[in-house]
């Protein structure tokens, strides 16, 4: 489930008013990215950043504010990052707040958008979420949501039907890379509305595979999994994973012979393999070279034992070409800071430019 959708999902069910803030635009040098959000509930944020600085005070005061009326409301606010916040970045951003104060989880309304979200998420499914931003009858619209896939699966959090300019909006975004986009249209009774539409993409997030669930991969677990990836670990030790005591719940764990865990990765994974055993390490970097499939192989070790491995598998025959992929050492070496935290740093650093320029190349 998308990490965000986890705290509002908690939140309408435990019946606790929030606010949901979503950078929708940006311009210029900004300190966060369109579709960021954070999760404001109880006096502080249980849920991501916009970047902080008083660009975020400001914006969850404003939040804070929210909370305290009684209807549920949604909100364009526009930051422009200069004097009157204090900051030089020179840019502008753009956020729509949405409360969630009527929150009874017997309630369709509130919930419908919420569960067809998860659903389509397990399904490993791409959509839009809809937001109606403003009517002229703010109290009986300002708060409406629906989903859309593509395969018209949609879901209403209110009665009206879609028009015929939202759905090729929706089908738009779908095949583009742009989210969140902000569109008008005029409504079956002709007064102009505006829409906010959010593209989640599931099916192009990067699979990561850790084997290995030592000291370092405790440690480095804390930090991907804040990242935009779906998360395979896999150890054959029970206890390794029960020594570990950070949230789990965004991480498929696979207790099992490594080999077996490496049949339900799909193609295009990630993979770090940082195993207790040399030869376990040497067993399922093989298995990955083999199949070819892969879009990152790296193993902890020596520069010695990288080329060991290199020059094993060159001698059982495998492509020069897909062998050169493989990276040992990963991270980034240093002379004296050698915890497991500092390994786990550099390692996730690795991944961070991985996906950044994935992100990029996507973009152009």
């Amino acid at each position: 489930m998308n990490s965000w959708l986890k705290p509002v999902r908690n939140s309408i069910a435990l019946n606790n008013p929030f606010v949901l803030l979503s950078v929708i635009e940006t311009k210029g040098s900004t300190p966060c990215s369109r579709g960021d959000k954070i999760v404001f509930a109880g006096g502080k944020s249980i849920f991501g950043s916009i970047g902080g600085g008083n660009l975020e005070f400001k914006a969850l005061d404003f939040a804070e504010n929210l909370l305290s009326d009684n209807i549920n409301t949604v909100h364009l606010e526009k930051y422009p990052l200069g004097a009157t916040l204090g900051q030089c970045c020179g840019g502008y951003v753009k956020v729509m707040f949405e409360s969630f104060i009527e929150t009874d989880p017997g309630s369709k309304k509130n919930s419908s958008w919420v569960d067809t979200a998860a659903s389509l998420i397990e399904k490993n499914q791409d959509f839009v979420i809809a937001t109606l931003i403003n009517k002229h009858s703010e109290k009986e619209h300002s708060y409406q949501k629906f989903v859309y896939s593509s395969d018209n699966n949609v879901a209403f959090s209110g009665e009206s039907k879609l028009s015929k300019e939202i759905l090729n909006s929706v089908t738009s975004l779908l095949s583009s890379s742009q989210s969140p986009t902000v569109i008008e249209f005029n409504d079956e009774s002709g007064l102009l509305t505006e829409v906010c539409l959010e593209k989640v993409v599931c099916s192009e997030i990067q699979t990561v595979a850790v084997f290995g669930a030592g000291h370092i991969s405790r440690a480095l677990m804390p930090i991907i999994t804040k990242l935009p990836i779906n998360i395979y670990w896999i150890d054959d030790r029970p206890l390794q994973f029960e020594q570990y005591q950070g949230d789990t719940s965004q991480i498929n764990i696979i207790c099992d012979d490594f080999s077996l865990g490496l049949i339900d990765l799909p193609d295009d994974a990630y993979c770090l393999v940082i195993t207790y055993s040399h030869q376990i390490d040497f067993d399922i970097c093989e298995k990955i070279i083999s199949k070819n499939k892969f879009s990152y192989l790296g193993m902890i070790g020596s520069a010695i034992k990288g080329k060991k491995f290199r020059d094993r598998f060159l001698q059982k025959g495998y492509p020069e070409k897909t062998v050169d992929k493989f990276i040992c050492p990963i991270g980034e070496k240093q002379k004296f800071l050698k915890s497991p935290t500092a390994i786990a740093v550099t390692i996730a650093m690795d991944l961070i430019n991985f996906l950044e320029q994935k992100k990029q190349t996507a973009t152009l």
